[in-house]
């Protein structure tokens, strides 16, 4: 009786692990990311200013600026997707990783294409300005500095649903004169990895 008894409480935690390290490693990241205190929406067409130190405000291509945090999942599951938009759109747009940390932007450098230039935004400015508070993000500046798009790469967390290739879809848009597309409310309810905006 007493080895049925061990058995069970040794079979019950065996399942607990695995339920809690499903829970953390995948429905965390299903979940909506919760707002931040006192976050501030930013539509499509509100100009965006850079603090000259991070970006040029003047530029005569359009800038796609990629949140991305080396440590955060759902940032690494991106990465084949953003670097075939690279491939795809880097003649025409320039690209910018944004991360949060010199630390996090030493470690980037070792993930993304060589020629993508990464940026620290320790304050997060650029961030809060793009209304960004969860990696991997997009947002999509165009070359008067307005807000063309900011949300989501994919509803799919590995980028496999090509109908919701988001920031692809904008990007054609955009380069070919185009308004917005109407998106569905995935493309623009963070998902992933917060940032840690501070106030």
């Amino acid at each position: 009786m007493k080895r049925i008894a061990l058995f069970s409480v040794v079979g019950f935690s065996l399942l607990a692990t695995i339920g809690w390290t499903f829970w953390y490693q995948e429905l965390q990241y299903a979940l909506p990311t919760p707002l931040p205190k006192g976050y501030r929406v930013v539509l499509p067409g509100t100009v965006i200013h850079f603090n000259d130190t991070l970006l040029p405000q003047q530029h005569a291509r359009p800038i796609l600026l990629h949140f991305f945090s080396p440590s955060c999942p759902c940032s690494r599951f991106n990465l084949r997707h953003f670097k075939e938009l690279y491939r795809t759109y880097g003649r025409q747009v320039d690209f910018y990783a944004v991360t949060s940390s010199v630390e996090d932007l030493e470690k980037a450098k070792k993930y993304l294409p060589e020629r993508v230039t990464v940026i620290c935004d320790k304050d997060d400015r650029l961030a809060r300005a793009c209304g960004v508070y969860s990696t991997p993000q997009a947002a999509i500046i165009t070359t008067d500095n307005q807000l063309y798009f900011r949300g989501n790469y994919n509803r799919s967390r590995y980028c496999t649903d090509k109908r919701t290739n988001y920031v692809e879809q904008a990007l054609e848009s955009l380069l070919n004169n185009k308004p917005l597309p109407v998106f569905d409310s995935l493309a623009t309810i963070s998902y992933g990895c917060a940032i840690e905006l501070e106030d």
